[in-house]
Parts: structure tokens; C-alpha cells; sequence
């Protein structure tokens, strides 16, 4: 069987190659590797270079693999102390759980799933995120636990991260929910929106709060609202993390 799961030794050439309703690793070179070539390809060395956090969970909820950007974040000195960690050695409890519980829903519908995560660390610091998690295969394709792409809210940048994380794949299956709202299948373009509500809609996935889109625009938070909402009309959304990852697929 293979020993994907153990990340102690991870090769940094494995290829993150997008399969069934999730993702596993292979080599380069390999037959699955080959049928990829023509896709974007990444390696686990070069998504690490990306403008988001990336983990590998296994399915006890412990850290198996996080680059720089996710050490930093959660607290560690370097990668390797944070394996077999979870995030209850992270997080206050009712977040760490809550975090995990998001963790298991993936596992559980065997699907990619988008959050809206709210995570209080043990230090007190409060940090809101946009993740997208992804069952992750070994070569048996068995489940053996969770890919995770996590943007920090107003740190960075929820366009190019989400355009990044489109490029893997992981926002194009009309099986991916928002939690637990399908994402609308139907492709959109820019050109769906006025020229204000598509302003509005591409500092909102800057991480723009509403205040300071108004300050940026001209406009009062109370108009820049009015815009985000017949923009989520547009594109049949819920919420604002619908919007973002529904204009991300759609800016392609």
C-alpha cells in the first residue's frame, strides 16, 4: 500500500495531480504524470512559492506537511515541528474543533468543499480565512486525508490565490460546495456585470473590507453593499465567498 500518508520524507518533486474528487501525489515521470503534461502542473516544491497556505492533514487531524506561509501562521518554528501536530495544539478549542469538524464533512461527502473559517489561535490572535479542502488519494485511491488551500482574509490576496487554486483544479468540479451550497455551474464572465459592480466584486477578492472599497472607489459602503449584492443576484450566490470563488472560476 502506499505510504503517501507519511510526509516525514516528502519528495518536493511529487507532482499535486488533480483526480477523482480530490487530489493525490505522483511522481514525475509516471504514467498519471505524463497524462498531465499539458495541464499546470505543480509540485509540492513549487506550490510552496504561491500566495496562499497549503497543509496535508491525515485523518486523525494531524499535520503531515504546511509550507513556510502556514508555519508562520499557525505558530511553529519550522515544518518539521509541526508534524503530528493538530490544531488543537494551534487553536482555542471550540475553533480547533470546529476546523476539524470542516475537515471530516470533506472526508465524510468525499468531495472539495470552500469554508468560510474563523480561527482563534491559543495566543488570542483571530484570523478569518477562505479555504478550499480536498480529499487527498494515495495510490490505492484510498482516502488518507486532506489538501488544504487556506488565504488568510486581508493578508493576502484573494484574487491570485483563488486563480492559483483554480489552476489545480480545485474549482472547476460542479461538485465543489460552498459550505454546503453547489457552486453555480454556469460560467461568468466579467462582462455579466456593470463596470461598479465588477470594481466592487475584484476589491472584494483583494480582501477589501466594504469601507475601504468605498474610500478606493468614491462611493459610500452603503452603495459598494448594493453593488456586491446584485452582483451575488448575478451569479445566483448566497454569500460573499460564493461571489469571490464564483468571479475567480469565471476570470479564468
Amino acid at each position: 500500500m502506499s505510504k503517501q500518508s507519511d510526509l516525514s520524507d516528502l519528495d518536493p518533486n511529487l507532482i499535486i495531480m488533480r483526480v477523482n474528487q480530490g487530489i493525490k501525489l505522483v511522481k514525475p515521470g509516471s504514467a498519471e504524470a505524463k497524462a498531465q503534461s499539458t495541464q499546470a502542473v505543480h509540485t509540492v516544491a513549487s506550490l510552496s512559492e504561491l500566495p496562499f497556505n497549503f497543509y496535508f492533514l491525515n485523518l486523525e487531524g494531524e499535520t503531515r506537511h504546511m509550507n513556510q506561509q502556514s508555519v508562520e501562521i499557525c505558530g511553529f518554528k519550522s515544518d518539521e515541528d509541526s508534524r503530528g501536530k493538530s490544531l488543537y495544539d494551534v487553536s482555542d478549542a471550540e475553533s480547533a474543533k470546529k476546523l476539524i469538524d470542516n475537515c471530516n464533512e470533506v472526508i465524510a461527502e468525499n468531495r472539495i468543499k470552500i469554508f468560510e473559517e474563523l480561527n482563534v489561535r491559543n495566543d488570542g490572535v483571530s484570523l478569518q480565512f477562505l479555504s478550499v479542502k480536498a480529499p487527498w488519494y494515495n495510490d490505492n485511491d484510498e482516502i488518507v486525508g486532506i489538501f488544504g488551500c487556506s488565504i488568510v482574509l486581508g493578508q493576502q490576496s484573494l484574487a491570485e490565490s483563488l486563480l492559483q487554486i483554480a489552476q489545480l483544479g480545485l474549482l472547476s468540479s460542479p461538485n465543489v460546495v460552498v459550505s454546503n451550497t453547489v457552486i453555480p455551474e454556469k460560467s461568468h464572465n466579467n462582462e455579466t456585470l456593470s463596470d461598479r459592480e465588477s470594481l466592487c466584486v475584484l476589491h472584494l477578492c483583494k480582501g477589501f473590507t466594504m469601507k475601504e472599497i468605498a474610500k478606493i472607489i468614491g462611493l459610500s459602503p452603503k452603495t459598494v453593499e448594493t453593488y456586491i449584492d446584485r452582483a451575488k443576484q448575478k451569479f445566483k450566490c448566497r454569500n460573499k465567498a460564493e461571489l469571490i470563488a464564483a468571479f475567480s472560476r469565471g476570470s479564468r
